[in-house]
């Protein structure tokens, strides 16, 4: 499991050592960083899914596409030097890719010029770009693992088509139901039946199998959810059903409504992972009712004290109070929740983003509430009441 990500020179920060936890949310204004501090993991995820180290880290691919290098370096580390960094960190150990931006307008690729590897008893271990990966001992080797076994989920899903293809890889990551949830059918047709680890079963489902622990689950946002999934025949596709009751007949996912078709992935992903598995989710709120964003931010509380590590970037409250209720419930210790709030920084030459990270407390209190930290609510009532 990740601790922190580092971040130097990249995009909008000078620099950046940003704690993780099991679960971790990520708030903050538009434009304030939030997107990038993951795309730092993201982008590592995308480079060493071959399961090879290369000389080259491309900056567009599955899991994003960050355009050139002048794209992504810091405009004030531009003016001096051309180089950057991002990494990770587990325990007591460090890794951290350092990157040139050599062909800033055209290129598509950073440089690796070295891969850093620091231990708190150990000085710094440097690897060749071009060298395997695969062999590295102990801590080393679990983050580069974690890393390239990152799931990511972005704001923008598949939701409601018809049918949806299946994985035809071998070497797929467990668990990876795609950026826009598009292996999420197939990864539940082909183990419906299958137990999920003890740890992730809700309390009030003693049926251990996959679709039944789904529909669980899924109710907590949707009373009466289920879903089904069929293989359709002499083709690599695969058709999700949904319903909302138990005593409707299912029904495509385009009569459903986006709600239950975004939530869809997020649920499949979480019951799926690994244990330790880092699972990014963009707006899991997104489509849902307030009581069903609340209630999001519940589950995936209660997921990630199960062993999946989950970050999120949100914008809800609600998310935000789901997880503060679970904290209060004692379905995740507050040791084991982060909130990062993201401001931008003032300075106009692009000074770097400031972050302010309230801690929880065991009633589900937060240690801080800074200015525009979830208060639009308050300011408008405000408003209302003409108390402005």
């Amino acid at each position: 499991m990740l601790d922190r990500l580092h971040l130097k020179n990249f995009k909008c920060f000078d620099e950046l050592t940003l704690p993780t936890k099991p679960i971790t949310l990520l708030t903050g204004f538009n434009a304030a960083g939030k997107s990038t501090a993951l795309q730092s993991a993201l982008l590592l995820a995308q480079h060493l899914r071959p399961h090879r180290s290369r000389p080259l880290l491309a900056l567009n691919g599955d899991l994003v596409e960050l355009g050139t290098p002048g794209d992504v370096l810091n405009e004030r580390a531009g003016r001096e030097r051309r180089t950057m960094a991002v990494g990770a960190g587990s325990g007591r150990a460090d890794a951290l890719w350092h990157l040139g931006a050599d062909d800033r307008k055209s290129g598509a690729a950073l440089t690796v010029e070295r891969v850093e590897f620091v231990g708190a008893t150990t000085g710094p271990e440097s690897r060749d770009p071009a060298d395997t990966l695969d062999d590295l001992p102990g801590a080393y080797g679990a983050i580069v693992a974690d890393l390239r076994d990152l799931i990511y989920l972005s704001a923008v899903r598949t939701g409601t088509a018809d049918t949806f293809p299946a994985r035809e890889t071998v070497d797929h990551v467990q668990a990876d139901v795609g950026v826009r949830g598009e292996y999420a059918p197939w990864w539940f047709e082909q183990l419906i039946d299958e137990p999920v680890e003890v740890g992730r079963r809700h309390p009030d489902e003693p049926a251990a199998t996959l679709r039944r622990q789904f529909d669980a689950w899924a109710a907590t946002l949707f009373p009466g959810a289920e879903a089904n999934a069929l293989r359709l025949p002499r083709t690599s596709l695969v058709r999700l059903e949904l319903r909302t009751r138990t005593t409707s007949e299912y029904r495509r996912p385009a009569n459903i409504g986006y709600g239950l078709t975004y939530a869809f992935p997020i649920l499949v992903a979480l019951l799926l992972a690994r244990d330790g598995q880092t699972v990014v989710v963009d707006s899991p709120e997104a489509h849902l009712h307030p009581r069903g964003q609340s209630a999001m931010g519940y589950l995936l509380a209660c997921f990630a004290q199960a062993g999946v590590q989950i970050l999120v970037e949100t914008h809800s409250d609600h998310v935000l109070n789901g997880v503060r209720l679970a904290v209060r419930d004692g379905r995740v210790s507050r040791e084991d929740a982060a909130v990062h709030f993201f401001v931008p920084g003032e300075d106009p030459e692009g000074g770097s983003t400031r972050v302010v990270s309230p801690g929880f407390g065991a009633d589900g209190s937060l240690g801080e509430w800074p200015e525009g930290f979830f208060d639009q609510a308050d300011r408008d009532l405000a408003r209302l009441a003409g108390w402005d």
